[in-house]
């Protein structure tokens, strides 16, 4: 029989949770293993980055996670690889298909367009088919017309969501099709904590159960998360270099832009110059750095890593047991993580900007991307130094991992050409299609929408019965009427495309890739093209990589599970076999002591743990604390 982490696999049905239909898969007993489960995930972190050779010093405490666990050198992410998918992979043990989340801005043939109004539905006159965006334009703040806020603590904007069939703003939880383990968690009574990278948008999280009308993003408790507190990555934010930053490693305090304020705990009313790397927010506000510090200092990967801290200082507090402005005493949660965005930033920042990013054709980083890894692995090195204070190393279990890669991991790139009109198929115009899309709309073929638009194209035809002919456009790749040429590497984009293009799913291919059937479901487009290492649409004057395809670059990511608690022959395993990261959520739960089996998406998909030979797992005695669970005044 075939062994998972914890057990063996029986046919046994032990979840009063199960779907009609849907025959599970339990595994062994639910006792709990470790009492805390922490999550972290580094946008764009691709196994390979961990045997980058001028990276290795800056990869100190990621090595000794290693050194204390179980590194997988073969682990993948969702396909299509966008945040929204590749996140939901390990919090809901699903694959998009399931999660009914293709893309971060998907496509939904049944809701409406946010504004529709009930009485237009009834009356005909408004037609489903929208464009589905949950990312910082659902935030409230950020309506304010100065780049929103840090903290989103408004909640949502309403005319941003779309609307169902009555009338009904979709909030982005309720788009969700699946529960996830933070709904299993909560429901058992522990207490939960997340930090991520839109306050609005990552109330996804919280699962499909929970009632979206009743989340306070200002108090932090949203529904299943008991402590949630996303921050704008978007947000126009500086650096003030002659204050002190939230951590050591810092290079200043962390400006928020649009209130004139600093966003920290302990210093609410620094209000003195302001300093940036000059891509966000009023440049009126940029001015030269001070005595003692280098223009080169203040670059994009700086910004973002100062940004990081952020939440790295909020994991902190909750690993002391307080809330995540460690102005409370509400115990450490069973299940709490964060999200890096500073890497990601590093891999596509191109060689001429800033400092230099991504990686070059001899495989050496170049200079931001290595501060970006550094910064980011010293930031872990706080979070490893914080569990052992507090006595919680061998009680937690650390899961570090990617949502997403990026597509080339290293050099040579090339950006292909993205704007073309919806309806004339030609250039500029609403500049909402890519070559791919216009090929087929300057041949008559009419696109409801085209999502994806990173490292793939994702096509939904206002006509199903057009597959035919657009499979033909595709496979002639007749790109012709693309014929400028690239002013990075002298090449028509039309032989670009070409290139380009890789293989062509629809029908069964797309839903022998677990993304849904196009004839019955709303979400999954009729025509996937995924593009080949080495491209992206979009300019590579401003960046060098994007994710959102189906290439190892997008989707092949780091993932290592790791704890004091290991026994001696399990720590420093590597396992080679390959695993998908929504085998993250049923490991989650089970080394909690809670039932996989309750988690929806283990059940439609039979997602299984993490593989291990059971014979090696074991961890050190300790007593299971109860500071895991929800804090009682």
């Amino acid at each position: 029989m075939k062994k998972t982490l914890f057990g063996v696999l029986t046919t046994a049905i032990v979840s009063n949770t199960l779907i009609p239909g849907v025959q599970a898969i339990s595994i062994g007993n639910t006792t709990a293993r470790f009492s805390h489960v922490l999550i972290i995930s580094i946008d764009g972190l691709h196994n390979s980055d961990l045997s980058v050779a001028n990276l290795q010093s800056s990869l100190k405490n990621i090595k000794r996670l290693q050194r204390k666990g179980v590194t997988y050198t073969n682990a993948f992410t969702s396909a299509p690889s966008d945040s929204f998918p590749g996140e939901l992979n390990y919090i809901t043990g699903a694959n998009p298909g399931t999660t009914g989340v293709l893309y971060d801005k998907s496509y939904s043939r049944a809701l409406y367009a946010p504004g529709t109004t009930a009485a237009q539905i009834i009356a005909g006159t408004a037609k489903p088919g929208t464009v589905v965006e949950f990312a910082e334009n659902v935030d409230a703040s950020w309506a304010n017309g100065k780049g929103g806020t840090l903290d989103g603590g408004q909640g949502f904007d309403k005319t941003q969501l779309p609307v169902d069939r009555n009338g009904n703003p979709v909030y982005p939880n309720q788009y969700l099709k699946v529960n996830t383990i933070f709904d299993v968690a909560s429901g058992a009574g522990l207490r939960t904590a997340w930090s991520d990278k839109h306050p609005a948008a990552y109330t996804i999280l919280a699962g499909n159960t929970q009632d979206p009308t009743k989340f306070n993003l200002a108090t932090g408790r949203v529904g299943s998360i008991s402590d949630y507190s996303s921050l704008e990555i978007n947000a126009a934010v500086a650096i003030d270099p002659t204050k002190p930053g939230l951590l050591p490693s810092t290079l200043g305090a962390l400006v928020d832009q649009s209130t004139g304020t600093p966003y920290s705990n302990t210093n609410s009313k620094i209000t003195s110059t302001f300093f940036n790397d000059a891509t966000k927010g009023n440049p009126a506000l940029f001015k030269a750095p001070p005595a003692g510090f280098r223009a080169s200092q203040f670059t994009s990967v700086a910004t973002t890593s100062a940004y990081d801290d952020l939440k790295v200082k909020q994991i902190l507090n909750e690993i002391d047991g307080l809330n995540d402005s460690g102005t409370k005493k509400v115990g450490t949660p069973a299940i709490f993580g964060l999200n890096f965005q500073a890497v990601s930033v590093g891999e596509k920042e191109t060689a001429s900007q800033f400092n230099g990013g991504g990686i070059d054709s001899n495989g050496n980083a170049r200079p931001d991307l290595v501060s970006a890894v550094a910064h980011t692995d010293a930031s872990i090195g706080l979070i490893l130094d914080e569990l052992k204070k507090k006595g919680l190393d061998s009680s937690t279990l650390v899961i570090l991992t990617a949502k997403h890669g990026q597509n080339p991991v290293q050099d040579p790139t090339v950006g292909l050409s993205s704007t073309f009109d919806s309806v004339t198929g030609v250039a500029g115009g609403d500049g909402n299609l890519t070559a791919v899309g216009a090929l087929l709309v300057r041949n008559g073929i009419q696109i409801a929408s085209e999502r994806g638009q990173d490292t793939s194209s994702l096509i939904f035809l206002k006509n199903p019965s057009d597959v035919r002919k657009a499979l033909a456009l595709l496979k002639s790749k007749n790109y012709s009427f693309d014929n400028t040429i690239d002013p990075n590497t002298g090449v028509a984009f039309s032989t670009e495309d070409a290139a380009a293009q890789g293989k062509v799913l629809y029908g069964q291919s797309i839903i022998n890739a677990g993304l849904g059937d196009p004839r019955t479901s709303e979400r999954t487009p009729d025509i996937i093209v995924p593009l080949k290492t080495g491209y992206f649409f979009g300019n590579a004057i401003k960046k060098r990589a994007e994710h959102g395809g189906f290439t190892d670059a997008d989707t092949h990511v780091a993932l290592i599970v790791g704890s004091t608690g290991f026994s001696h022959n399990l720590q420093g395993k590597t396992i080679s076999r390959i695993v998908s990261t929504t085998q993250i959520a049923p490991t989650t739960l089970q080394v909690l002591g809670l039932n996989p089996q309750r988690l929806q998406g283990v059940q439609i998909d039979r997602t299984q743990t993490l593989p291990l030979d059971c014979r090696d797992f074991q961890i050190e005695k300790y007593r299971i604390d109860k500071e895991r669970r929800e804090y009682k005044e």
